[in-house]
């Protein structure tokens, strides 16, 4: 019975940790999806910029240098914090307790499963109709 608790423990902290790298991986998708989109502003503004200083060389090319390092800026940490994948507390927490249930669940169960055979073992010699075996005279 404790091997059961204690594999639903486990099953119970493996539902958790998933959950939480779920939620963790939606926000690097999400992260990467607002970076990729400013990624493609500063692209978008580069060739505009490009085209601005070719074509005229008026003072709305500094207007345009500066919102492309603005947008390169916000690619850039965007990008940053998609890019961070390591494992939080929670998700940490629920993998040491499926694997200190799973350990613990090995143990009960391997206990359990020995306890038939120790039995047996412990018996005084007598078999199941309550009489005496027959010992090998220099198995005493």
């Amino acid at each position: 019975m404790r091997s059961i608790n204690l594999l639903k423990l486990a099953l119970d902290a493996e539902l958790l940790r998933l959950r939480v790298m779920m939620a963790r991986q939606g926000r690097r998708a999400a992260f990467a999806v607002i970076a990729l989109i400013f990624a493609l502003a500063v692209f978008a503004l580069a060739e505009a910029t490009g085209w601005l200083a070719l074509r005229h060389r008026v003072e709305s090319i500094p207007a345009t240098l500066t919102l492309l390092g603005v947008n390169l800026v916000i690619a850039a940490i965007f990008g940053v914090l998609a890019a961070r994948s390591s494992p939080g507390h929670m998700e940490q927490e629920a993998l040491r307790v499926r694997r200190q249930a799973l350990d613990a669940a090995r143990g009960a169960l391997a206990f359990s499963m020995a306890v038939p055979a120790v039995t047996r073992l412990l018996v005084n010699g007598r078999n199941r109709t309550g009489r005496a075996r027959r010992r090998i005279p220099f198995m005493r």
